[in-house]
Parts: structure tokens; C-alpha cells; sequence
């Protein structure tokens, strides 16, 4: 079996075994899919690998220490800058640690003391933070990262105490800059509230939630939160955004033809960019206040963009249509681009 030496990152979420065990297991699907969703991503921009889910968090594996520790600071900052899944769980927090050393492959898992040393550690990390053993230290670039010496720690049946250094922390941004945000608004709670029993409307906004999940899967982008029967999504570029929007009418579609005992997904959509203010509780700022009020002179069952989204776009330009979007009320016009149907 061929032996290499990596780079392993074990990162797991606190708590969250409460929580699972405290809701629906549909439920918890969603919640771990939430809350792993920010771990993966992170680990996959920095060019990782992930092994394998290992019950509250992910094991990967990468070529440089450098690409690990900027993944596991990403992972930090996403978790103390967001407290809360999109559906308004709180996240308690997430635990990694880094270590380099040979391991053995063997059919796409990795195998070795290194590995073992990384779940022996885990526990001994402080909430929403990082620690990295000495050969870690040792290779990181000093003009990139500083580490606090911890000291010598034992790991439960380790032959001999081991030197941890935790990634000093950097101040956590609270800007997500030149994000494209996606809110979808459905049609018809309130007359299906009068109709259906509580049951019934729970069921029919999990459908709604799963099928935001769906449409981003695979793409650079995620759920930010559930806002009643709202959603808010952002995506790292305008054409993964339409991406987004056309998978997820497409899985309403499926939805209304197969899912005869919940009540149909009608919605419209609106996508804007700009700069996205991350709160422990969601998402805020000028870019959502703008976003909201497109929403609000936006048709039913209508895709609009800003025309700022619009002239970023490679692959979908030639969908959309310039129109003038005008309130009820007849108090404030915008002109937009609207998906042609």
C-alpha cells in the first residue's frame, strides 16, 4: 500500500450531537448539511481533499501545510461570523486541528498514527479554534501565519507527550465582499396556512428548503437563511447565481408534477450584488435593504436582476430582457433585467 506525506485537517462541529438528537430526523439532516456546508467549501477552495465525514465534521487531506492552515482559518471565520444555520439553529461552534506526517493510502481512505493523533487530539481544542502540531509549526510560512505555543499534551494512549501550537487568531471580517445575493419569495403561505394543518405548512417549508439546497449544490455558493417562507442564497459569481435560479425552478417543476400532497412552489426571485454584512444572526447591510426592495415591485413568479448582475453574466445573457419594474403604488420605478419565460 503506497505511503505519502499529507497534510490532515479533522474538523468537527460542537455540540451538535444536542442538537441532532433534539429534532425530527429530517430535520437533522438538514441541520448537519447547514452546518457542514461551510467546512467542505473551505476545504475545497483551498485545494483539499476530503477523506471522509466523520460523525459531526470532515477528515481531509492536503499537499501543503500552507493551503491547510488558510482552510482552517477560513473554517474559523466562517463559524464566529455566522452563529446560526439558515433555518435559526445555533451553531455552538467548530474544533480543528492540523498535522503533517506519512500516512498509508488504501482505497481513497488514509490510514496511520497521524491520522489517530488528530482524533486524540480534537477534544483538547478550545471552541472556534485551531491547533497545529510542531511539524506544522515548523513547515508554516512565519510570514503568513504566528502560533501561541500551548505546550506538551498527551493524547489518551500516546507513548509520549506531544508540542501543540494554536493558529493565532486574526480578527474576524464581518464583510462578504462582491457577493451575489439571491432572495426567493413563495407564493400563497398565508391562504395554504388557512387550509393546511401546522403539520402540513411544516412539511411544505422543509420541501421549499431542501430544494434551495439542491439548486446550489455543486456550485460556489450556499443557503444563508430562511426568513418565513423567504430564502436567502449567495454565490461567489452572476452566472453560478442564474445557475442557482434556473436549478432551482426547475426542481419546483419536479416538485408540482410528483409531490401531489403538499401544496405547489410558485415564487419569484430577484439577484443583486455587492457587499454582504455577516451578523451573528444573518445577513444585513445596504445589499439586502437593496435586494428586498427589488423584491418588492418584482412581479409574481418573476426572475429579475440589477442590471449591475446583468452585465457580469457570460453564459445567460441572452435570457433576460430589459423592463421597467414600477410599485403598486406607482411610488418608485427601477429599470431591471427579467428572465424571459
Amino acid at each position: 500500500m503506497p505511503t505519502r506525506t499529507l497534510t490532515l485537517l479533522l474538523a468537527d462541529l460542537v455540540g451538535s450531537s444536542a442538537h441532532v438528537t433534539a429534532i425530527p430526523q429530517e430535520e437533522a439532516v438538514d441541520f448537519l448539511q447547514d452546518a457542514l456546508l461551510p467546512i467542505q467549501q473551505a476545504i475545497e477552495t483551498h485545494a483539499g481533499t476530503v477523506i471522509k465525514f466523520m460523525g459531526d465534521g470532515y477528515l481531509a487531506s492536503f499537499e501543503s501545510v500552507c493551503h491547510a492552515l488558510r482552510a482552517a482559518e477560513r473554517i474559523r471565520q466562517d463559524f464566529l461570523r455566522q452563529q446560526n444555520t439558515p433555518t435559526g439553529i445555533t451553531l455552538d461552534g467548530v474544533r480543528v486541528v492540523v498535522n503533517t506526517a506519512d500516512v498509508t493510502i488504501e482505497d481513497g481512505d488514509v490510514l496511520g498514527d497521524g491520522v489517530v493523533l488528530l482524533s486524540r487530539l480534537e477534544k483538547t481544542v478550545p471552541t472556534n479554534q485551531v491547533y497545529v502540531t510542531r511539524v506544522v509549526r515548523d513547515i508554516a510560512d512565519e510570514a503568513e501565519f504566528a502560533f501561541d505555543p500551548i505546550g506538551e499534551l498527551q493524547p489518551r494512549g500516546w507513548p509520549e507527550p506531544v508540542m501543540i501550537y494554536q493558529l493565532t487568531s486574526v480578527e474576524a471580517s464581518y464583510l462578504d465582499p462582491d457577493v451575489f445575493l439571491i432572495i426567493t419569495d413563495l407564493h400563497g403561505l398565508v391562504p395554504y396556512s388557512e387550509e393546511l394543518s401546522a403539520s402540513g405548512i411544516h412539511q411544505w417549508l422543509l420541501a421549499w428548503g431542501d430544494l434551495h439546497r439542491q439548486a446550489v449544490a455543486g456550485l460556489n455558493g450556499r443557503v444563508r437563511q430562511f426568513i418565513a417562507d423567504m430564502a436567502l442564497l449567495t454565490c461567489s459569481s452572476a452566472d453560478d447565481a442564474v445557475h442557482t435560479i434556473l436549478n432551482l425552478q426547475a426542481l419546483a417543476a419536479l416538485h408540482n408534477q410528483t409531490r401531489l400532497d403538499l401544496p405547489p412552489l410558485h415564487f419569484k426571485t430577484v439577484l443583486a450584488t455587492g457587499d454582504l454584512i455577516l451578523s451573528p444572526t444573518g445577513v444585513v447591510g445596504p445589499l439586502v435593504n437593496r435586494t428586498f426592495d427589488l423584491l418588492n415591485i418584482t412581479p409574481r413568479s418573476a426572475v429579475v436582476l440589477e442590471p449591475g448582475v446583468y452585465e457580469l453574466l457570460h453564459a445567460y445573457q441572452d435570457r433576460f430582457e430589459l423592463v421597467t419594474l414600477t410599485a403598486a403604488d406607482g411610488s418608485a420605478t427601477r429599470n431591471a433585467y427579467q428572465l424571459v419565460q
